[in-house]
């Protein structure tokens, strides 16, 4: 059998192509990450019901001491990073009716937690 020696051009283009095609590869894949990311990022609303049993009612309503202390214990509970907001559900702000949960009964509270932990 006879091997093809292919000219040194033809080798250095191929390298060339080689190069940028792995560069390229490997861009799509730092956006891609990055954006999983981004999306990963928002924020999870818990809402607590007015007759939960442990009349925390006061402290998240009064926005006190001890209703950061219920609000990161909430969020702590289930399985998420410390509060970054709370009060009464009606207070709530969302930018779209779709962004709101639908399990708000009227005289609840809502606790917001950042990521999972």
């Amino acid at each position: 059998m006879s091997s093809v020696t292919l000219p040194p051009i033809v080798l250095a283009n191929r390298r060339k192509l080689f190069r940028a095609v792995l560069f390229l590869i490997g861009a799509a894949l730092a956006l891609f990450a990055l954006g999983l990311t981004a999306r990963a990022a928002g924020d999870h609303v818990l809402i607590i019901p007015p007759d939960d049993g442990y009349g925390f009612g006061d402290c998240l309503t009064t926005k006190s001491a001890c209703g950061a202390v219920v609000a990161d214990a909430w969020c702590e509970a289930h399985g998420l990073a410390a509060s970054k907001s709370f009060g009464r559900a009606e207070d709530l702000a969302a930018p779209a009716e779709a962004d709101r949960p639908a399990d708000i009964g009227p005289g609840s509270f809502f606790v917001a937690c950042g990521d999972k932990i």
